[in-house]
């Protein structure tokens, strides 16, 4: 098939050819030497080199017309692979987020896992150093859990875990704020530049709202589901590692449950054991 290039030479040169006609037909009526017979024979001659051009040209339009046809085709074919490819890369760009969102994920509470929480806590224990800004973490265990499956199975279990990961999730209204779960039946909440009278009333309410939740449980002294929550609070010094802020948590947690479970402990990063 021509080529555009192609297409425009072989119109060059029938336009020349044209202009050289018109030329040499200028020539003949001009010379007042030939005869008619010789003039009409000059004209005969000069015509069909001009019908012979015009069909050149007619030719080579239909051939650029099937040129053009073509290379409209061919650029709405690209633009079809283009949006095709398009439509690819959004969806793949939609896996690959998914994807991360599992990654980081529980999968039975679907709160954020371990991963995404030990993450998260030492990109805010960096921001709260450089800050010098408080940060606030909450650990939260389900009371007598063992006991639970003992009578009522694993899957009532699960299923207990998953209604107490909806309920802090619900709980929760800063946009900086994490619920995620520790392990086992152990939750965690991650509050940035939250204060310590604030961080007791909220561990309060949060406490209360699981109680409330009304879950049986035949081996808690308070006839259903409870928590028990132990919250510690600092303003991140050099001499500090976010260890210390997650060990002072777990003791308040475990002077909650020596307390007799179903309540807040606070503790400080200096007594962090």
């Amino acid at each position: 098939m021509a080529t555009e290039a192609t297409i425009k030479r072989n119109a060059e040169a029938i336009y020349a050819e044209e202009e050289a006609i018109a030329a040499e037909a200028a020539q003949v009526a001009d010379n007042l030497a030939l005869t008619p017979d010789k003039l009409r024979e000059s004209y005969r001659f000069l015509a069909q080199k001009y019908r012979h051009a015009i069909r050149q040209l007619i030719k080579l339009t239909h051939v650029s017309d099937m040129f053009q046809n073509k290379l409209l085709k061919a650029q709405e074919e690209l633009e079809r692979r283009n949006a095709e490819l398009e439509l690819a890369q959004s969806r793949l760009e939609e896996a690959n987020q998914a994807l991360h969102q599992l990654s980081y994920s529980d999968a039975l509470t679907g709160v954020a896992n371990r991963r995404r929480f030990n993450e998260y806590l030492d990109q805010e224990w960096r921001r709260a150093l450089r800050k010098q800004s408080p940060l606030s973490l909450l650990m939260l265990d389900v009371d007598h859990f063992k006991r639970l499956n003992d009578l009522a199975g694993h899957q009532h279990g699960d299923a207990c875990l998953r209604k107490v990961g909806a309920a802090l999730m619900t709980s929760i209204r800063r946009a900086g704020d994490l619920v995620a779960r520790y392990g086992g039946e152990e939750f965690a909440v991650i509050l940035p530049e939250a204060q310590s009278d604030w961080l007791m009333t909220f561990a309060e309410d949060l406490r209360m709202t699981i109680a409330n939740l009304g879950i049986p449980h035949q081996a808690s002294p308070y006839g259903v589901l409870t928590v028990s929550i132990g919250a510690a609070t600092a303003v991140p010094l050099e001499r500090h590692r976010v260890g210390d802020l997650i060990a002072a948590a777990d003791n308040a947690l475990y002077a909650a449950k020596e307390a007799g479970r179903n309540r807040v402990s606070l503790a400080t990063i200096s007594s962090a054991k």
